[in-house]
């Protein structure tokens, strides 16, 4: 009885640090904030290198 209810907590626990570990693996950005991310280069980042370029060859 003490070894088969070892078992079942053994794999009990196996299962729970396998949903630990997929809550922790790192996630990419997703749909929207991609977006954002390009819209924010497009808007803000990229204007803003045109400039410093035409002004340092002016």
């Amino acid at each position: 009885m003490s070894d088969e209810l070892s078992k079942e907590i053994l794999e009990e626990l196996k299962k729970l640090n396998e949903k630990i570990d997929q809550l922790q693996t790192s996630k990419g950005l997703s749909t929207p904030m991609k977006f954002v991310a390009i819209l924010l280069g497009f808007v803000v980042i990229g204007p803003t290198i045109t400039i410093l370029i035409s002004r340092l060859f002016n």
